[in-house]
This record gives C-alpha cells, sequence and structure tokens, in this order.
C-alpha cells in the first residue's frame, strides 16, 4: 500500500501493489475524503509486484510512481498526468533482478528523488547486489550503481547521522549481516559499508525514526524469527546494542512509524504474519523506552504492507494493510474507533 494524494483533491488515495509471484493489475483506489473509495486499474497490463512508491518524479507537481516488479518483469516508471491516470513512461534498471522493494529519496541533493532497489538472493549462496538509480532530472533513471549488498528485501533511505545527506541501512533478509551505507552527500556511497547487528539476521520489515525525540536517529527492525527491536542512535554513527520492543510472539512482516493517537510521541505498527498485528504505543521518556500494546486486526494472512494515513478526513491516522491469503483493507482510527475495518 502507498498513500498520496494522486488526483490533487485534497485527500490520501490509495496505490495498491499486488503481484508478488503471480502477474497481477496494481489498482488505484480514488478516495472521496471520507475513507469511500472507487476502484481501478493502474493499467492494464499484469506483472510481479511487490511494491510501489509515490513521488514527484519529474517535477510537475503531482505524484508519480516507480513499481518494483519482479523477474522476469520489467521495472516501471508511472508518470502522473496530474489528475491520478498514469502512463508508463520508462524502465530502470534489468529485467532479471530480484527486486522485492523500492525506496525513493533525493541521495544527491538535486530536489529530484532517486530510486535505492532492494534485490534478494533468496538463499542461493550467490550474493546478488542491490542498486542506486539516480534521476535524470526528468523523472527517468538511465543509470543504476551497484551496491556492495548481499539479499535484501527492505531498504531504509533516512539521514542517519544527521549530516543532510541520505543515508542506507540494509537489513539482511537470509540469515547474513546488515549493513549501512554513509552517503558521501553526492549519492555515492564509496566507502565500505559498516557491519550493523548480529552475525545473522532474517529481516523483512525496518524503519527509521527519531523515536526518543533526542536528535539521533533510532532503527526498528523486525526479524521474521527474532522479533521486533529497536537499535538507539547514540550519535557519531554509533547505535546501542538492540532492545527488544515486543514480548508478544509474532513474526513480522512489516513496520511503520507515526504518532497513532496524536500526543507528540512517535508509536509504531507492526504487521505480522498469521497473527494479529500490533500497535506499540509509546509512553517513553529520553532514553527510558516504555510501550504500551495493543493489537490490531484479525491475525490472518501476511501484512506484506503498512502505510498510515488520515483516510477518511477526521484528522486521525488510519492503516492501510496489504495483506496475503486474507483480505486487504484499512482500520480507520478514532475516538470510540476500535478495530473497525473496511475492505475496499
Amino acid at each position: 500500500m502507498s498513500l498520496g494524494d494522486i488526483d490533487r483533491d485534497g485527500d490520501f488515495d490509495v496505490i495498491f501493489a499486488k503481484g508478488r509471484h503471480w502477474p497481477l493489475n496494481e489498482l488505484v483506489l480514488f478516495n472521496d475524503g471520507k475513507g469511500q473509495f472507487t476502484a481501478g486499474v493502474l493499467v492494464d497490463a499484469p506483472d510481479r509486484t511487490y511494491s510501489a512508491a509515490l513521488a514527484d518524479l519529474d517535477g510537475d507537481g503531482d505524484l508519480d510512481l516507480v513499481s518494483s516488479n519482479d523477474r522476469p518483469d520489467r521495472k516501471l516508471v508511472y508518470l502522473n498526468d496530474g489528475t491520478g491516470h498514469f502512463r508508463v513512461a520508462s524502465t530502470f534498471g534489468a529485467a532479471e533482478w530480484s527486486t522485492r522493494y523500492v525506496t525513493v529519496a533525493d541521495l544527491n541533493g538535486d530536489k529530484r528523488p532517486d530510486l535505492i532497489v532492494a534485490n534478494r538472493s533468496g538463499g542461493t549462496g550467490t550474493d546478488k547486489p542491490s542498486f542506486v538509480c539516480l534521476n535524470d532530472g526528468k523523472g527517468a533513471f538511465p543509470v543504476c550503481k551497484p551496491l556492495a549488498t548481499q539479499s535484501a528485501t527492505i531498504i531504509v533511505a533516512a539521514d542517519l547521522d544527521f549530516d543532510g545527506a541520505i543515508d542506507l541501512f540494509v537489513p539482511h533478509r537470509d540469515g547474513g549481516r546488515n549493513m549501512v551505507f554513509w552517503n558521501d552527500g553526492t549519492g555515492t556511497f564509496g566507502a565500505p559499508p559498516a557491519l550493523f547487528g548480529p552475525a545473522r539476521s532474517s529481516i523483512r520489515a525496518a524503519a527509521a525514526a527519531d523515536i526518543d525525540a533526542d536528535g539521533t536517529a533510532d532503527l526498528i527492525v523486525g526479524d521474521e524469527k527474532t522479533g521486533l527491536f529497536v537499535y538507539m542512535g547514540v550519535g557519531g554513527r554509533a547505535f546501542a546494542e538492540p532492545k527488544a520492543l515486543s514480548s508478544v510472539p509474532g513474526s513480522p512482516y512489516s513496520v511503520a512509524v507515526v504518532d497513532l493517537n496524536r500526543d507528540g510521541t512517535l508509536d509504531i505498527v507492526v504487521g505480522n504474519d498469521n497473527s494479529p498485528g500490533l500497535l506499540l504505543f509509546n509512553r517513553g521518556k529520553g532514553k527510558q523506552l516504555q510501550f504500551v500494546t495493543a493489537t490490531w486486526n484479525d491475525g490472518k494472512g501476511a501484512v506484506y504492507g503498512v502505510a498510515v494515513g488520515d483516510l477518511d478526513g477526521d484528522g486521525w491516522p488510519d492503516i492501510a494493510a496489504a495483506r496475503s491469503d486474507a483480505p486487504n483493507g484499512i482500520w480507520f482510527n478514532g475516538p470510540g474507533v476500535q478495530g473497525t475495518v473496511r475492505r475496499p
């Protein structure tokens, strides 16, 4: 799920990336501003999509779309005509990449979003690099440069050392070490990556945020085998040892960080595999982390993606969830609303 005002009418619409191993059409869900949706097909061209990211790629003021299709499908750039209708404008990378995720961020400071492409090796013993694809200024990505990664299904782009440049946290998906790539400010990651975390990781979900409001970035990771953890930033490109965020069993597949209850602190939304998701409400002060845990959804299927935003115009952030082997849905938030679900 990706949220954005694609038709510029003042509310969040939904892009629903579908497919994974099976070719399906991506969907566009147009919001009426009250959380009711009209569904349409992005384009009638099924492909194997794991994620789709919204950003103004060509600088014309509307949101365009990047689709991270798995092999053997082309990786596609869709440009918006300003009304929420898209056309395939170009491709990026190589069709044979085992792409699982695309992240969009301005890596070289030219005010144009660039692409960070996460490729998975799948435990084959042969490392497959992920890639950085710089924007040519017109919303196309003709050149992609490899990162010395191994196997990833998500890459987090954030200014981890607060030097003004976007760095990359690359969690390992298939039992290896995580990596941090430090940006030299030009979108180049020439220095060897910093190894990070335990010797073996199986991370599907990750996010960066200043969870304790101390001015340093923290990393939240969901390891499908060992659970949910946070690495607190201590400054100087260093992180503390991981702290478990929840004792509730679960296999995290997706994570988002947002102020769910509007109390001024960042909370955490977790989507799990075939168990109820978690809501971790932040009650901590400074470095003393403390969370009150609640659950959401019916625990069915695998929540491959969560996106959070106010979808019904009541001022409260709602949760849109993309699930495999269960209906997709929206969980509406607000005073007195407990677990209401609508399936567009």
